[in-house]
This record gives C-alpha cells, sequence and structure tokens, in this order.
C-alpha cells in the first residue's frame, strides 16, 4: 500500500500545550487492533491533511489484505487544552458516506493538578471522558502519559452496557495504546506500529 501523507504542524494558539508532540506527531501514525483472543482485526492509519483554511485529521482502516474498510475525516481546531472536532465525515465501504456535525475532543490535556472532565454526543451516544496524567511502564522505563477514558452507557434489550475506551499518550510518540471493553469484560487493544 502506497499512500501520501501531508504533515500539518498543530498551532499551540499561543498557549503552553504541546499539542503537536501528543496529537499523532510525525504527521502520520499506524495501529495494528487486536480482538479479546489477540487475533488481528484491523490497521488504521491517522494523518493530517489541510484544504483551504481547514484541518483535518484522516483515519484510514483497512482489513484483510490491504482492503480499505471505512474511512473517518475530522475537522479539527483547538479550543484551549483540547483538538476539537465540530464536523465529520464517516465512510464505510458497506454504507456510505454520512458527514455528522458532533462536538467530538479527538485529545485534550489535563488541569496541572486534576484531571480535566468532560462530555460530548457521538452520533447519538453519550459519552463521559477523562484526561489526567499517569505514569506507565513503557519500553522498561517509568514514563509520564496522559490517560484519556471515554465511557459509554448504552441499553440494548432493556439491559444496559457500559463500553470503556482508555488510551495512553506519550510526548514525543502520540497515542501508544488503546483498551477497549464492554462491561468490564476481555478487552481488544489497539497499539501503535513503531515507525
Amino acid at each position: 500500500i502506497v499512500l501520501l501523507f501531508v504533515v500539518i504542524v498543530l498551532p499551540t494558539n499561543g498557549q503552553e500545550y504541546n499539542f503537536g508532540d501528543y496529537m499523532y506527531p510525525f504527521g502520520c501514525r499506524t495501529f495494528l487492533s487486536l480482538d479479546s483472543e489477540g487475533k488481528t482485526t484491523a490497521i488504521s492509519q491517522f494523518s493530517f491533511t489541510s484544504q483551504y483554511f481547514d484541518n483535518y485529521l484522516v483515519e484510514e482502516i483497512y482489513i484483510g489484505i490491504g482492503m480499505l474498510s471505512a474511512k473517518n475525516i475530522y475537522q479539527y481546531n483547538i479550543e484551549g487544552n483540547a483538538v476539537i472536532s465540530n464536523v465529520q465525515l464517516r465512510q464505510n465501504a458497506l454504507t456510505g458516506s454520512t458527514q455528522y456535525q458532533d462536538k467530538i475532543t479527538l485529545f485534550a490535556f489535563p488541569a496541572k493538578d486534576k484531571p480535566y472532565v468532560w462530555s460530548e454526543t457521538d452520533r447519538g451516544d453519550k459519552i463521559s471522558c477523562k484526561s489526567e496524567y499517569v505514569f506507565v511502564k513503557f519500553r522498561n522505563e517509568r514514563t509520564k502519559a496522559i490517560k484519556i477514558t471515554k465511557t459509554t452507557t448504552y441499553t440494548i434489550n432493556k439491559v444496559t452496557h457500559k463500553h470503556k475506551e482508555i488510551s495512553y499518550w506519550v510526548e514525543g510518540l502520540g497515542r501508544i495504546v488503546t483498551y477497549a471493553s464492554i462491561d468490564g469484560g476481555k478487552k481488544s487493544i489497539s497499539s501503535r506500529i513503531s515507525t
């Protein structure tokens, strides 16, 4: 697969936040997704592009032997401590393209001394979110990271379920891994492929 990417430097808007060191630095990142049994389900690539005066984060999801399954395009801007998308174009090989105008936080810095908490709605799902500083063991070293937790509660056939997604972001590397689980069960994982 040959892909061309345009590197867009995220502005800081005069703030102390170094978004470019956390939001997919180097302009492109590839992630391998595994289900709870450890089987590969997809490969996702994130890149930046710009058109006219708008900036976009592009997510391409491949399944099988390099077949493009879905593509999500997030128009974004920086608001304070967060990278916010107010317009999303979601393209799926089976269902076609749909545009949404949800306010989705793609990344957020925590407050200096406490977590940053917010809520958002994505395609009708209400999501509780939190960004906080933590220390993780990464490459056999204790490393400071930003942990972003997004929890969605939904009901199917009168049974309430909770979907939780936890991602870890390291300065200079961006998002390194994301864990997802339903009702605290087995976790699926999306981890950064080293480049």
